[in-house]
């Protein structure tokens, strides 16, 4: 058999650099989609908390608004502005805001 001179091993190479760059691709990936998903169940965890403490507010639950959203999420700030309740959480750098108050 003949060896090729010009065949000094470089697709070798070009497949581990295509190799790495589609796990580089792929791990950024995974963090954005990590990301968002924190922010969507973080974001229906404080519109359910902000829905409890406005029927805490209208007295359908027991408790006080704000303690009632504390127990359901985490909660950095929640002012009553009227019969509006309005909620701010945070957690893992993801942050979410809500309001809920009367229907109508």
């Amino acid at each position: 058999m003949r060896k090729n001179v010009g065949d000094l091993g470089a697709g070798t190479v070009v497949s581990l650099g295509l190799i790495t760059a589609v796990l580089s691709a792929s791990s950024v990936l995974f963090i954005y989609t990590n990301q968002l998903l924190e922010q969507v169940r973080l974001e229906s965890q404080t519109d359910n908390a902000a829905v409890a403490a406005a029927d805490a507010l209208r007295g359908l639950v027991a408790g006080y608004p704000c303690d009632v959203a504390k127990e359901l999420a985490p909660v950095v700030s929640c002012n009553i502005v009227g019969n509006d309740v309005q909620i701010k959480t945070q957690r893992n750098g993801v942050s979410a805001r809500a309001r809920a108050g009367e229907p109508g």
